[in-house]
């Protein structure tokens, strides 16, 4: 029965979303061609680069205190909501940034893209201040959506800057979907009647971002076997292999600083380079987990030393 469980649970939350998101990009590959697609595919990396540099951690915490007294419950949504706008504020100025840097590179595709796909920003935020909208199904409803959309868009053969438009709306479709579901939030392992506060959210998003870290780098290390490579490390995420090896990777500051500089830094120089499609991708790949490690660096002075002790907590990344 146990086994049955992870294989089901793996569908779920891994393979199913893994198929909906080949589908998706093969049918915008139909749609515009292989170098749009590509500048496509850069641009959505690059959103999700600067999501997870911007990213804060408190549905998880939200869910702790569904069974808190209403002052503590109103307290913390208050303060996840604001939170979570003060950080789509900086991100949306990081999207501006990144707009006239490519422009300036120019990259006028992918700078005429990016602000169609950073419309769905603000659902990605809000849904970590909505308990609602916590769910294990969260990547399916999102690659689901997206593959939709794209289908849509096929069939109605829309022009090229509405697909970076259709990606932004597939955050709000699948915000909705977990949202509105008919079916009530699971409460939390953990119960917390205390005040929600930044510390606490700062040390739960440094530790689950210092986990994912393994995560990302093996499905990067694992993409030149192409798909299998993917269904490899999607496998080792759906069966916490990440959070069991994250232990006895190194835990220095420097070290985690030089590779985010590091990787920032390849992929300003890529970009500047080539310029082409594929290097554009690639850069967004090196963006994306720089800004995943920055993540980390920028929240180091709450992380503990290890960090085992910290519910489990889905990750969107596909």
């Amino acid at each position: 029965m146990i086994r049955a469980h992870r294989i089901k649970d793996l569908l779920r939350r891994e393979y199913l979303p893994m198929a909906a998101t080949i589908a998706m990009w093969a049918a915008v590959v139909a749609a515009i061609g292989h170098a749009d697609t590509a500048r496509l595919l850069a641009s959505t990396v690059f959103v999700r680069a600067i999501q997870l540099l911007t990213k804060m951690s408190t549905a998880t915490s939200l869910k702790q205190r569904m069974g808190a007294p209403p002052e503590i419950r109103s307290q913390a949504k208050h303060f996840a909501i604001n939170l979570q706008l003060g950080c789509l504020a900086g991100a949306l100025v990081l999207i501006a940034l990144l707009t006239e840097g490519m422009k300036a590179m120019g990259q006028h595709q992918i700078a005429a893209f990016l602000p169609f796909i950073a419309l769905g920003m603000p659902a990605r935020y809000l849904r970590e201040a909505d308990v609602r909208s916590v769910s294990p199904n969260s990547r399916l409803a999102l690659t689901v959506s997206g593959l939709a959309i794209a289908l849509i868009g096929w069939a109605a053969g829309w022009q090229l800057a509405y697909f970076g438009l259709a990606f932004g709306l597939r955050e709000w479709a699948a915000y909705a979907i977990l949202r509105w579901w008919p079916r009530p939030p699971r409460p939390s392992k953990i119960e917390v009647v205390e005040p929600l506060h930044f510390e606490e959210i700062a040390r739960r998003t440094s530790i689950i971002g210092r986990q994912l870290l393994t995560y990302r780098l093996t499905k990067s290390m694992l993409t030149i076997f192409g798909p299998f490579g993917t269904a490899a490390a999607r496998t080792g995420r759906g069966l916490n292999l990440h959070k069991k090896i994250e232990p006895y990777m190194p835990h220095h500051f420097g070290s985690f600083l030089l590779v985010s500089v590091g990787l920032l830094g390849a992929s300003l120089f890529l970009a500047l380079r080539s310029g082409e499609p594929a290097a554009m991708v690639g850069s967004a790949g090196l963006a994306q987990i720089g800004g995943a490690i920055s993540n980390v660096v920028l929240l180091w002075r709450y992380l503990p030393t290890r960090g085992r002790d910290v519910e489990a907590e889905d990750d969107d990344d596909e």
